[in-house]
């Protein structure tokens, strides 16, 4: 097996665990919002919905830095969030969109290329295995907080914050705006 489609088989996997993880969430549970405590940082406002928000914008900003030439930034994503925001069953259709543009990203890619150093969302280089890997990795890691706020945070008829404005208010300032 080539790692490269090792990596693929990764990045279906763990991309399944996240659907189990998501399987069943109605949009009172994806609206509800487990307060932070203290500096905790859950990379979103404490909800399901903004978790694959954040999760769906990384898959789109990590293809585009790395293997689209930027065609996709920050402020196109804020936009794209803007339109549907807070809907839920949007916010699934949004991740579902992410995941074919993320894996569509590096289909070509082969094992010679895996060194080759890629943008980032940061403006960092990083080898094309390693955003790869750290993408996988990132569905997995937020799976598991899905898990826990379906059990912890219960439902709420509330709108969680906007993820579009929580863009704007902290990637502003990236060279990936």
């Amino acid at each position: 097996m080539q790692t490269v489609d090792l990596l693929k088989r990764q990045a279906a996997f763990a991309y399944d665990e996240l659907l189990k993880a998501l399987d069943g969430v109605t949009e009172p549970q994806a609206w509800a919002v487990l307060p932070a405590a203290g500096s905790e940082y859950l990379h979103t406002d404490g909800s399901i919905q903004g978790l694959v928000l954040h999760i769906a914008t990384g898959k789109r900003l990590y293809a585009s830095m790395a293997f689209r030439n930027r065609e996709v930034r920050w402020r196109d994503t804020a936009e794209q969030l803007d339109r549907f925001e807070p809907s839920w069953p949007a916010a699934l259709e949004y991740l579902t969109e992410s995941q074919r543009y993320w894996l569509a990203s590096w289909e070509g890619l082969t094992d010679g290329e895996l060194e080759k150093e890629m943008g980032t969302i940061w403006d960092r280089l990083w080898p094309a295995w390693r955003i790869i890997h750290e993408m996988n990795h990132h569905d997995s890691y937020h799976a598991g907080q899905i898990v826990m706020l379906r059990y912890a945070s219960g439902e709420s008829s509330i709108p969680p914050p906007s993820y579009a404005s929580d863009i704007r208010e902290s990637a502003a300032s990236y060279p990936s705006w």
